[in-house]
């Protein structure tokens, strides 16, 4: 696994840490997919995986 997928993970960990999403950690997130203007499809499965705890209410939205 690529030090760079590691980076997202950790960021998405912290960030759901508290069962809630913030604009702010989802727009962290996006950018550090997006960082390298390159999205891999490991960085889409993190999104999508992401999405879909949202989904299922496993994680709640803030700020939106």
């Amino acid at each position: 696994m690529s030090d760079d997928i590691n980076k997202i993970k950790k960021i998405i960990d912290n960030a759901l840490a508290d069962g809630k999403l913030s604009r702010a950690e989802s727009d962290m997130i996006k950018k550090a997919i997006y960082q390298d203007n390159i999205v891999t499809p490991e960085e889409a499965q993190l999104w999508r995986e992401l999405q879909q705890k949202v989904t299922d209410g496993e994680i709640l939205l803030e700020d939106y």
